[in-house]
C-alpha cells in the first residue's frame, strides 16, 4: 500500500453489528452496578425520571441511579439522548449501560470512547462492528491504554476488523488508509493472514491482490524536498579526521535525517481491562504512560553522523531548524526537530528549548512533545536542566506527566532518582570552582554569605559588598557588569532552588543521606538554603523517623543537640511541620537559639496536624460563620472544585481538593455558594470535612475512610488554607 498504488473506492462493509461476549463478561459488567453510588434514593425519583425530556433534567445522581437500577423505558428513552457524562464513575456506569443495553448503547459508547480512547476505549471491547475497527486501528500508535485495547478488540474480532478495514485501506483518504493499514499489518502479525486474504477475496481479486501486494510495505515518502534541505544551501560539514563531507555525502545524511522520529511506544502497554473496585479506572492516559526517546538513526546514516566534527554538524542541524521555523514549520518536515537529538550538541538544546514552549503556547502539540523527547534523548546537563525548567513553570497536567517520566528515565541511566538529578543539576554559577573578577591591573574574589547574597573580596581579604566602579586605569571594565549579571542570576537561581526544596517538602521527595555532605551542603546555592532547614529520616510509608539539624560543621544533630550519625542510604527529606507533632515547639525554639532564619516558612508554617482521636475518625467537625466571598474565592483557583457545575444556579455544596494516594478532602458547605453571580447569602457553615477516593463521586451517605489514611503534610496544607478564610 505504498506510494503508486491503484485506489478503489466505493468499497463498503456491511456486515451488521453484533455483541460478542465472552464467558461470564456481560455478568462481570452488569455487577459494577452494585459499585456505583447515587446518595439517598427519593421515592420521587421514578416519577422524575419519567418525566424527563432530557437527561439534564436529572441530577446527576438521579443519572446514575436511572441507568443503573431504575426502569426500563424512561432510561431506554434517554439513553438516545446522552450526549456525554461528566461523572467520575463514568468507567462503571459505562460498562452497566453496556451490559444493560447492549447495541443500543453503542452510539453513545462509541462516541465516549472516540473522546477518551484510554480511559474508556475498553468498552468497545464487546461490540463486534465494522464502525468500531475503523475507529480503535486509530489507536495502534497510542503511548496510553488505547493501545491495548484496539489490539484486544483486533485480535478478539479478526474477521469482523479486517472486513471492515479493507475498504479504507483501498480507499483514498491517506489517513483513513494508513490506520487501516497499520491495522491489517497488526493482524497478520498475530496470525490472522489468512483471515485477511479471506475477506480480501470477498471484495474481488483486484483487491486480494491489493491487500496482498501492500501488507508489509512500509509508508513511501511523497512531494519533492523543500529547496532549504538541499546540500550547497546549508553550511559545510567538517569531518572529525579532516576536510569537509561532499555534498553527495551530505544529500545522503539529510536522506537519513528525513526518516528521524520517536521510537515506536514502549511495550507492554499499559491498562487492564479487567473491572476492579479499588481501581475502576483502568486506563492509563498517554501522557501517565511511559515516553519514547527519539529513535536511533539506521547504521548508515549513523555511521556518517560518527564521521563528522560534533561543532560543525550542530552547526548543521541548527541550520535545518532555523530553514524550517522560517518555512513556516511545514508537518511533512518535520522531521528536522527529532532529528536535533542525532546532530544537537549544548548550543542546539538552548536553542530548542525556547522553541518548543512557544510551540506549546501555540497549539503545536506534537512539536512540543517531540521538543521534550529530543532534550530527554540528549541527556546531557544542559538538556535536562531546561527539562528540570519545565517542571518547575507546572505544576499538573499532560505537559509535567510527560517531563516528569522523561526525568525520570533520565535520572534512572545516571543510577539516581529525579530529586538527586535536580540537586547536581542546580547551577553554581562558577561559584564552585572560584569567580574572579579581573579588572586588568586589580583583581577581585566573589563569595556568597549564607543569605546568597554576593560579594567580593580584595586582594587583601577585605569583604565589599560590591566591587567599585572601573577606574581610569583598569583594562577590563566590563568585570563591573559581569558581577552585577551574576549577583542577578545568583538572585534567580536561589529563588528556584528555594521553591524547589519547598515542593520536595510537600510532595515527599526524598534524596539518600549521604547525598547531603556530598552533594547538597559542598553547592554554593544549596548549601546555605539547606542549613537553614530542618531535616528528616523518613522510613516505610514516609513515616518521620527523626528529625535532624545540620550543624555548623557538617554533622546532623537532634533536638537537645546530640550529634546522630545517620546511615548513608536513609532516607532524607525537608520535615514538614505536621510531622513533628508535640516536637514542634522544641524545634522552634532551637532555630530561634541559632539564630536560623529559614529560607521558606517551614517551621513557622501554618500547621494542622491532627490527633490520635482524629485519626481514626472518618470525618472532622465542621466551624463557622464563613464569609461566602472567601469560599468563593477558594472556588476561582484550581485547586478547589465545587459540585455545583451540573446546576443552572451554579450552587456548590461541596468542595473538593485532590490528595496525594488516590484521595480527595471533601468539605460540606451549608446552605451553599453560588458562583454564577452574586450570592445573597453572605454567611456559610462548614458543616462536614471527610476525605474519599478521588474516583468517586462522593455521594454515599456512609463515610468509610479514616482521616489517618490522608498524608498529613497534603491534609495539613488543605485544612490551613480552609480555616484561614475564617
Amino acid at each position: 500500500m505504498a506510494a503508486g498504488r491503484v485506489v478503489v473506492e466505493g468499497l463498503v462493509c456491511k456486515e451488521p453489528a453484533g455483541m460478542a461476549w465472552e464467558d461470564g463478561e456481560r455478568d462481570l459488567w452488569w455487577s459494577r452496578a452494585a459499585a456505583l453510588e447515587h446518595g439517598l434514593e427519593r421515592p420521587d425519583w421514578g416519577a422524575v425520571a419519567a418525566g424527563a425530556d432530557r437527561v439534564s433534567d436529572l441530577t446527576p445522581p438521579q443519572v446514575v441511579w436511572l441507568f443503573a437500577k431504575g426502569p426500563e423505558v424512561p432510561a431506554r428513552a434517554l439513553l438516545g439522548k446522552l450526549v456525554m457524562l461528566r461523572h467520575r464513575q463514568r468507567v462503571d456506569l459505562c460498562r452497566v449501560l453496556v451490559a444493560r443495553f447492549e447495541l443500543d448503547a453503542l452510539p453513545f459508547v462509541r462516541g465516549e470512547a472516540k473522546e477518551h480512547a484510554d480511559e474508556l476505549g475498553a468498552l468497545l471491547l464487546p461490540f463486534r462492528a465494522p464502525e468500531v475497527a475503523t475507529l480503535v486501528a486509530g489507536w495502534l500508535r497510542h503511548l496510553g491504554s488505547a493501545r491495548l485495547w484496539a489490539r484486544l478488540w483486533l485480535g478478539r474480532h479478526a474477521g469482523t476488523a479486517a472486513r471492515a478495514l479493507i475498504p479504507a485501506a483501498a480507499g483514498r483518504s491517506a489517513r483513513e488508509r494508513q490506520h487501516a493499514e497499520e491495522g491489517l499489518r497488526f493482524l497478520a502479525s498475530i496470525g490472522h493472514g489468512p483471515t485477511i486474504a479471506e475477506a480480501a477475496a470477498e471484495y474481488g481479486p483486484d483487491v486480494a491482490d491489493l491487500v496482498a501486494a501492500g501488507l508489509g510495505q512500509p509508508a513511501a515518502r511523497r512531494g519533492k524536498r523543500p529547496a532549504w534541505t538541499l546540500p550547497e544551501r546549508l553550511p559545510e560539514i567538517r569531518l572529525a579526521g579532516g576536510g569537509t563531507m561532499p555534498l553527495d555525502e551530505v544529500a545522503l545524511l539529510v536522506d537519513g535525517l528525513t526518516r528521524s522520529r520517536l521510537a515506536d511506544p514502549p511495550e507492554p502497554p499499559p491498562g487492564d481491562p479487567a473491572p476492579r473496585r479499588d481501581r475502576p479506572t483502568s486506563g492509563v492516559e498517554s501522557s501517565k504512560a511511559r515516553q519514547p526517546l527519539v529513535h536511533l538513526p539506521d547504521p548508515e546514516t549513523g555511521a556518517r553522523i560518527d564521521d563528522c566534527d560534533r561543532g560543525s554538524l550542530a552547526e548543521f542541524g541548527r541550520a535545518l531548524l532555523t530553514a524550517w521555523v522560517a518555512d513556516g514549520m511545514p508537518p511533512a518536515e518535520a522531521w528536522v526537530v527529532p532529528a536535533q537529538a542525532h546532530v544537537g550538541d549544548d548550543s542546539t538544546m538552548d536553542m530548542l528549548a525556547p522553541l518548543r514552549r512557544s510551540w506549546s503556547q501555540g497549539g503545536r502539540w506534537e512539536r512540543s512533545v517531540e521538543g521534550l523527547a529530543v532534550l530527554a534523548t540528549a541527556g546531557t546537563d544542559a538538556a535536562l536542566r531546561h527539562l528540570l525548567a519545565v517542571e518547575e513553570r507546572l505544576s499538573a497536567g499532560p505537559t509535567n506527566d510527560r517531563v516528569g517520566d522523561y526525568l525520570a528515565q533520565a535520572a534512572a541511566r545516571r543510577g539516581m532518582t529525579v530529586t538527586q538529578l535536580a540537586d547536581r543539576l542546580a547551577p553554581a554559577h562558577g561559584l564552585d570552582t572560584g569567580v574572579t573578577l579581573d579588572y586588568g591591573p586589580r583583581a577581585f574574589t566573589v563569595g556568597v554569605d549564607g543569605h546568597l547574597t554576593a560579594f567580593v573580596a580584595d586582594a587583601d581579604g577585605r569583604r565589599l559588598a560590591r566591587p567599585p566602579k572601573p577606574g581610569v586605569k583598569d583594562t577590563n571594565p566590563e568585570a563591573y557588569q559581569h558581577f552585577l549579571r551574576l549577583k542577578k542570576d545568583l538572585r534567580s537561581t536561589a529563588a528556584a532552588q528555594v521553591a524547589r526544596l519547598e515542593r520536595d517538602m510537600l510532595a515527599r521527595r526524598f534524596r539518600p543521606a549521604r547525598d547531603l555532605p556530598a552533594v547538597v551542603l559542598p553547592h554554593p546555592v544549596l548549601g546555605p538554603i539547606a542549613r537553614r532547614l530542618l531535616w528528616g529520616e523518613y522510613g516505610p510509608r514516609d513515616h518521620l523517623v527523626r528529625a535532624l539539624r545540620i550543624a555548623e560543621d557538617g554533622s546532623f544533630t537532634d533536638r537537645h543537640d546530640a550529634t546522630v550519625t545517620v546511615g548513608g542510604d536513609a532516607w532524607l527529606g525537608v520535615v514538614h511541620p505536621a510531622d513533628l507533632g508535640g516536637d514542634l515547639a522544641g524545634w522552634v525554639q532551637v532555630f530561634a537559639d541559632y539564630e536560623l532564619l529559614q529560607p521558606f516558612p517551614q517551621l513557622y508554617r501554618p500547621a494542622m496536624a491532627l490527633t490520635e482521636a482524629q485519626r481514626d475518625m472518618t470525618s472532622l467537625t465542621g466551624f463557622g460563620p464563613v464569609p461566602a466571598d472567601r469560599i468563593a474565592h477558594l472556588l476561582g483557583g484550581a485547586r478547589w472544585q465545587g459540585n455545583g457545575y451540573h446546576r443552572q444556579q451554579r450552587l456548590h455544596t461541596q468542595l473538593a481538593h485532590r490528595l496525594p494516594g488516590g484521595l480527595t478532602v471533601l468539605v460540606e458547605l451549608d446552605p451553599g455558594v453560588e458562583t454564577s453571580a452574586v450570592t445573597a447569602v453572605r454567611e456559610q457553615r462548614v458543616t462536614e470535612i471527610w476525605a474519599d477516593d478521588s474516583w468517586s463521586d462522593h455521594w454515599q451517605v456512609a463515610r468509610r475512610i479514616p482521616m489517618g489514611r490522608c498524608d498529613a503534610a497534603a491534609l495539613s496544607e488543605v485544612l490551613a488554607e480552609l480555616y484561614a478564610v475564617t
